[in-house]
Formats: structure tokens, C-alpha cells, sequence
């Protein structure tokens, strides 16, 4: 038989280079005939620069990848932490630094790579998590840039640590009772943070406007009035206003454009909520409500179908190596991309509250960008550790650990 080598992640790359292009298609129209105009240029620049982070990490070879991972998670450290001294506020947050030619830069998009990078060296030095004491080490590799970025304030970004480090204690052989347990635990405090000072008022508003609805406060103002509560359905309508214009107004806007765009949606420029600009952030957080206008429900689905295909593209370079710091480099990737385009889409749907947190390679920003083409460059990297092992029809002599490789035996040979 003949057997195929890959070392080369073309799915994922080619994935990505079309959710790139997308993005700029829309930048593009989200800023056409606006004091913003141009930002398509911008977005192409960020990509040509950000395509040396990814050739340099891709042609690094995984071994010496792994001796500059915790020096890199060292460095995102010390970036987030220069964060509050020299930072650049903007909006009431402080989390970009500012770069010649009126760039920025955010250092929480480049600590996703470098925290990656660490949990894969993390487990591939200590070995599965077999107690609950081996789990101490990942837990502050992911607690200490999450309360560094909770604080500039950037929850969102933050959250998106979480996911990253599940993935990898997961893949790296932790027991599932221990996972239960930490979802358990997650499950009871989450609902504690509400009322604890952690979380600002604006954000718990977000959390009530995600639990209020628009169409169910309406039933209910409705519903007051016709049984003659006239102060309850005056309170009922005044939130109503408050979800539509207040804090609400965001996701509103954002369900009434994806809403308006129906099936084939109403043409590349031409969605009415974008040209009049009723939508706002439509050309960074909310950039996928644009395209289900001018794309409709049609061209929503191919976007997600492209995400499902890169982490498809990501998990295969997993599923095709036996070095355990390749494997983890691949997963941890996948939770990343994948779990953030979950979140801005869930977000600009109304499926979660709304967070800044940006649709990656879509959405206009040159950092996330730049976090994305180092991610990939350590998956390329990953992918060519595979030069030397057979990927295909492993046979398995008995029950172990998946991510070792001296549990597997050699490959089948015809």
C-alpha cells in the first residue's frame, strides 16, 4: 500500500487565507462611504506583515518551538503588565500600545499563541495529569494572563484563555473525573460572580439584557397592558426602550440586520442597516451580522462551515503525529480559533452576552491577525514533526495513554 505523507496543514492554511479574504471583502463594505473609508488597505497591510510571524514560527522546527515557549509566555507576561504603565486607553480601557504610523497593538491576542505553547511544554515535560495536584502548574499558566487581561478591563479575551486550557489538560490524559469536578466547580461560581464586585456594572447590564429579550418584554409589556397594569406595563415598555436604544442596542441591531438579509441576503454593499450605519462596530465585532445581510443565511452558513473546516484542518495535524507537543500545539489552536469564532457569533446572534471579542482573520484588527499567523506558524511547525512517523493505520497493542508515543506500536505493514 501506498502511504500518504503530510506535512504540510494545507486545509487549515487555505481556510484561513479565504476567512481572510472574506474579511476584507467586508471590512470593505462595512466602511465604504464612512470617515473610516479605506480600512480594507489597512487590513491587507496587517496580513502582509503578519506573514513573516507565521513563515518564521513555521519554519521553526517543534523541538526548538518547545525551548522558546515558556521564554515567549514570559515575554506575552511582561507585555501585559507593561500594559497599565505605557498602554493606550481607549473607550475607558487600557489594552494596546501604541506603534509608529498610528498602529496599535494588543498584547492579550498575542498571549493566546504564547499560552499554547506553554501548556504543550507544560504537559509534555510533566506527563498526564494523573492527580489533582498536576493540574496546579496549568491552572496558573492560564489564571495569571487571565487576571492580568480580566483587569485592563478585557473579559472577554480573558474567557477565551479558558478554553484553551481545557483543551490541553483534556488531550494531555486528565482524568475525566477531575474535569467533571472543575466543570462543577465552574458551574458554581460563574453564578457567584454576578453579584460579586469582579465583574463591572456595565457588564452585569450585558448579562440582564441577554437574559431580557426583546420579543418577551414586549409580550409582557402587552400582556400588562391588556390586564389593565398600567405601572407594569409602563416599567415593562421602559425597558423595552432600554434594550432597543440602551444596552440592548447593539445586539438588537445586530439580530435585525442578520434578520433582514433572508435567505440570499440583499447583495455584497447593499444591506440597509450597514450602509446607513444603524449597526454599530458592523467592521469589527459585529462584522458577521454585515454578512448575513448581504450574504444572508446562505452565506452565514459558509463562513461557519469554513471555521468547522479549519479546526477540522487543525485537529488532523493532532490526529497525524505521536510527539505529544506537536499533538497539544494542534489542539490548543483549534480551541482558540474555533471557540472564538463560537463566541462572536453566539454573540452577534443573541446566543451569548455581548463581549468585544473579534471574528478571527474576519474582523478589521491587525493584532488578532497577527495572534492567528503565529498560531499557525506553530501548527505548521507541529505539522512537519510528522516527517518521520507513519500517520496512518496505527495499530495499538493495548490501552494507553493516546499522547504517548511509546504506547504506540509500529504501523502496519502490508
Amino acid at each position: 500500500m501506498i502511504r500518504r505523507r503530510i506535512d504540510f496543514p494545507w486545509l487549515a492554511v487555505a481556510v484561513a487565507a479565504a476567512l481572510l479574504a472574506v474579511g476584507i471583502l467586508f471590512v470593505q463594505s462595512s466602511t465604504r462611504g464612512t470617515a473610516i473609508e479605506g480600512l480594507e488597505r489597512r487590513q491587507l497591510l496587517m496580513a502582509a506583515v503578519a506573514l513573516p510571524g507565521l513563515v518564521l514560527f513555521g519554519g521553526m522546527s517543534h523541538r526548538f518551538l518547545a525551548r522558546l515557549a515558556f521564554p515567549l509566555y514570559g515575554f506575552g507576561i511582561a507585555l501585559l503588565l507593561l500594559v497599565p504603565l505605557i498602554g493606550v486607553e481607549v473607550g475607558g480601557a487600557r489594552r494596546w500600545f501604541a506603534l509608529p504610523g498610528g498602529a496599535q497593538m494588543q498584547p492579550s491576542e498575542l498571549m493566546k499563541p504564547f499560552l499554547v505553547l506553554a501548556l504543550a511544554r507544560w504537559f509534555e515535560f510533566r506527563g498526564p495529569p494523573r492527580a489533582l495536584r498536576d493540574l496546579w502548574g496549568p491552572l496558573l499558566l492560564v489564571v495569571v494572563p487571565f487576571v492580568l487581561i480580566k483587569f485592563e478591563p478585557d473579559l472577554g479575551t480573558a474567557l477565551l484563555l479558558l478554553p484553551i486550557g481545557a483543551a490541553a489538560t483534556w488531550c494531555a490524559g486528565a482524568r475525566r473525573l477531575h474535569l467533571l469536578a472543575a466543570v462543577a466547580l465552574a458551574a458554581v461560581l460563574v453564578p457567584t460572580l454576578y453579584v460579586s464586585p469582579v465583574l463591572k456594572e456595565y457588564q452585569k447590564e450585558r448579562v440582564r439584557t441577554f437574559l431580557e429579550s426583546v420579543p418577551d418584554v414586549k409580550a409582557q409589556a402587552l400582556a400588562a397592558r391588556r390586564a389593565g397594569d398600567d405601572p407594569q406595563a409602563e416599567r415593562l415598555e421602559e425597558r423595552l426602550r432600554d434594550l432597543k436604544r440602551g444596552s440592548g442596542y447593539q445586539s438588537h441591531c445586530a439580530q435585525t440586520s442578520i434578520g433582514s438579509g433572508g435567505a440570499f441576503g440583499k447583495g455584497l454593499g447593499q444591506g440597509p442597516n450597514n450602509r446607513l450605519s444603524y449597526l454599530p462596530a458592523r467592521h469589527t465585532d459585529f462584522i458577521f451580522a454585515v454578512i448575513a445581510e448581504e450574504w444572508g443565511f446562505a452565506g452565514a452558513c459558509a463562513v461557519v462551515l469554513l471555521f468547522l473546516l479549519l479546526g477540522v484542518g487543525l485537529l488532523s495535524v493532532a490526529a497525524g503525529t505521536r510527539d505529544r507537543f506537536s499533538q497539544l500545539i494542534a489542539v490548543g489552536a483549534a480551541a482558540s480559533l474555533v471557540m472564538q469564532a463560537f463566541a462572536n457569533i453566539a454573540m452577534t446572534t443573541g446566543l451569548m452576552p455581548v463581549t468585544g471579542i473579534p471574528l478571527p482573520l474576519v474582523s478589521q484588527g491587525g493584532s488578532q491577525i497577527l495572534s492567528t499567523c503565529v498560531l499557525l506558524g506553530c501548527v505548521i511547525s507541529a505539522a512537519r514533526s510528522r516527517r518521520d512517523a507513519e500517520p496512518f493505520l496505527y495499530r495499538v497493542d493495548a490501552p494507553a495513554d493516546p499522547f504517548d508515543a511509546r504506547s504506540v506500536a509500529a504501523p502496519v505493514r502490508d
